[in-house]
């Protein structure tokens, strides 16, 4: 008795579910990146034509106070800290009086432990002056003597 060949098998790759997969992952990263961008806004800086750029290392431990016009309302203003909430580095964000009580217990937290406190103001251009003026009030009663002001350095371009 002859053997037989086998039959050439036909091998073919199914690629349908591997495109409903990449589909599916490709609405997720773009539905969650949109979240990530809202939450994490743009904070348009001033310029300043004496603005001077200080290296990250001079500043040593600081507590950055990021101020931007509310989404809902841009007459109001979200002052927003990225700290560490004992699980992650997360956003957080206060109005007037709960930015005042976190800079009283963060001032209070680099004292102990590096000696002094410094804050950073980084204000979008579009929220008032008296909004910053709250943060710098705020620094004064937590102790807060050095207070740096964010800004873009050099003169504006025109028309923008």
């Amino acid at each position: 008795m002859r053997d037989r060949l086998p039959h050439p098998i036909n091998a073919t790759v199914n690629l349908a579910p591997m495109v409903d997969v990449m589909m599916c992952l490709i609405i997720f990263f773009l539905l969650g990146s949109r979240l990530v961008a809202e939450q994490y806004r743009r904070i348009d800086l001033a310029h300043a034509a004496s603005a001077r750029e200080i290296e990250r290392d001079r500043l040593g431990a600081r507590v950055v106070v990021n101020i931007r016009p509310a989404a809902d309302d841009p007459l109001v203003a979200e002052y927003v800290v990225h700290a560490w909430n004992g699980e992650r580095i997360a956003e957080i964000v206060f109005d007037e009086a709960g930015v005042a009580d976190f800079l009283r217990q963060r001032a209070a937290q680099l004292r102990e432990t590096v000696g002094e406190a410094r804050c950073v103001v980084r204000a979008d251009r579009e929220v008032p002056y008296g909004r910053v003026e709250t943060v710098l009030r705020a620094c004064g009663s937590a102790g807060i003597s050095n207070v740096y002001l964010s800004a873009r350095t050099g003169r504006e371009q025109e028309g923008g």
